[in-house]
C-alpha cells in the first residue's frame, strides 16, 4: 500500500484501500475520516514518536492537531458508523449485523481501537517522516476539508478502478 494510500485508509476508519471501500460513498467516507482524524493523530504520534524528531512537526504540534481535530469529530459519528456498517456489510463476513448490534457506548471505543491498531500495524518506521509531512501539510486545513480530501482521494481511486474493470486492465 501506497503511502497515500494509508494514510487515507486509516484516516477512513480502517477501511482498506480496496474494491470494498471503493463501495462506500465519498460523503461516508468524509464521515468516517472527519470522525477518525483525532485517533489517527494519536496513532501516529504514538507509533512514530521514537522516530521522529524531538524538534519536529508532531513533537511541537501533535497534541494540539489532535485537540484540534477532536472538536467536532463527534458530530460525524452518526454518518461514520452508517459507513462503517456498509463496510463491514460489503465483505460478507456478517460484520456489518454484528457492530450495528453493539451500543455505541462499546462501538466508538472498539473503533477507536481499531484505527490505534491499524497505525502500530501497518505504519513502517521509515514511513514516519513522509506521514509527519503529509500531515504537516494538512495541518492548516480545517477538520473537514482533510476529511473532504481523503473522501475525494477515495472518489477518484473509485474512477480509476471502474476505469480498469471496464477496460480489462
Amino acid at each position: 500500500m501506497t503511502k497515500l494510500g494509508f494514510l487515507a485508509a486509516g484516516l477512513a476508519l480502517a477501511i482498506p484501500a480496496s474494491s470494498q471501500a471503493a463501495e462506500i460513498s465519498p460523503a461516508a467516507m468524509q464521515a468516517a475520516v472527519r470522525y477518525a482524524l483525532p485517533q489517527l493523530v494519536s496513532g501516529i504520534r504514538a507509533s512514530c514518536g521514537n522516530e521522529l524528531s524531538a524538534s519536529g512537526f508532531l513533537a511541537r504540534n501533535g497534541q494540539a492537531l489532535e485537540q484540534r481535530y477532536a472538536e467536532g469529530a463527534e458530530t460525524a459519528w452518526p454518518a461514520a458508523r452508517a459507513a462503517l456498517l456498509q463496510f463491514g456489510d460489503t465483505g460478507k463476513t456478517g460484520m456489518g449485523d454484528m457492530l450495528g448490534k453493539m451500543p455505541d457506548s462499546a462501538l466508538k471505543p472498539f473503533v477507536d481501537a481499531t484505527i490505534s491498531s491499524m497505525v502500530a500495524t501497518k505504519l513502517r518506521p521509515g514511513q514516519c517522516p513522509d506521514v509527519e509531512r503529509g500531515i504537516e501539510l494538512l495541518a492548516p486545513l480545517p477538520p473537514e476539508n482533510v476529511a473532504g480530501l481523503v473522501g475525494f482521494i477515495f472518489e477518484l481511486k473509485e474512477r480509476e478502478d471502474r476505469g480498469k474493470t471496464a477496460s480489462g486492465g
